[in-house]
């Protein structure tokens, strides 16, 4: 899918109460102190981001095709502090901004006659971009739908909700489900930090990663009329669209030894020295 770095088009968003500044007082009238940069978090970003959702919206949507990329959506927050290692600071306020998205992108799919929407699903570093890509089929799908939703979707919750909302105004939604291994997935996620700067702490992943086990049983049950597109990425091997029965048998399991593994991983990271100190904090 295509990417578009969204984050450029924020740094040009004009907001005229959205900067704290710091002035000189009367007595000091030769020097101005510059101007601070606004760093909200929590539910101080939220309350911002409901004060100007339709202007990052609109940013947003300027650029974006059909696409609903949560990664993307997040990159609007970088003038109030969002520095892609600090998601968790910017989760709830992003999710704003994902909300709307949703809605406006299905607006202008209704009006382009074409109802159709397709989610992605899969753990952190999974690899749903590649597998996509060697897949021409779903590939050629992706770019033809009315809308796509890029997401990891560990909350099913969020998901379901989600497929609700877009069956209710009448679209029909496909998923594609994307697998690979913890082992793989959590050292595609460290070649991301030094790529993208996106942190994902070892804690995280451990603890996400079980919560697929089972997922296609669950897709199955609560929503059998949806379209299932199972891809196996196992060891980044490009992306092997599957059957669901075979997609059953995908091992969630976080074993010690397997979590022993994964802080391996970002150790050896942080000794090739190609980490920054941002990054390795934001691993701690």
């Amino acid at each position: 899918m295509k990417r578009i770095q969204i984050w450029m088009l924020a740094l040009v968003l004009t907001i005229s109460n959205s900067t704290a500044l710091t002035s000189c007082s009367k007595d000091d009238n030769d020097v101005s102190k510059p101007e601070q940069p606004l760093v909200l978090t929590g539910q101080a970003a939220v309350e911002w981001t409901k004060a100007h959702i339709d202007s990052l919206v609109n940013v947003y949507m300027a650029s974006c095709g059909n696409l609903l990329d949560p990664d993307m959506t997040r990159d609007l927050l970088s003038c109030i502090g969002y520095t892609r290692l600090n998601v968790l600071d910017y989760k709830n306020a992003s999710w704003l901004i994902d909300s709307v998205v949703f809605i406006r992108l299905m607006d202008r799919a209704e009006a382009a006659n074409n109802k159709t929407i397709l989610f992605t699903m899969g753990m952190y570093g999974c690899g749903k971009t590649v597998s996509l890509n060697n897949n021409p089929e779903l590939k050629k799908m992706a770019d033809e739908v009315g809308v796509v939703s890029d997401g990891a979707y560990n909350s099913v919750a969020k998901f379901d909700k989600m497929v609700a909302q877009s069956v209710d105004r009448g679209f029909q939604p496909h998923l594609i489900y994307v697998y690979n291994d913890a082992e793989t997935g959590y050292t595609n996620c460290m070649e991301r930090l030094i790529s993208a700067n996106r942190a994902v702490t070892c804690e995280a992943y451990i603890s996400v990663f079980p919560q697929y086990q089972g997922r296609v049983e669950y897709l199955e049950e609560h929503h059998p009329n949806m379209p299932l597109y199972c891809i196996d990425n196992n060891h980044n091997n490009g992306g092997k669209w599957v059957t669901n029965e075979e997609a059953k048998q995908w091992d969630y399991t976080m074993t010690e030894d397997l979590q022993q593994k994964i802080y391996a991983i970002k150790q050896s990271y942080i000794d090739t020295g190609k980490l920054t100190p941002e990054q390795i904090a934001a691993l701690q």
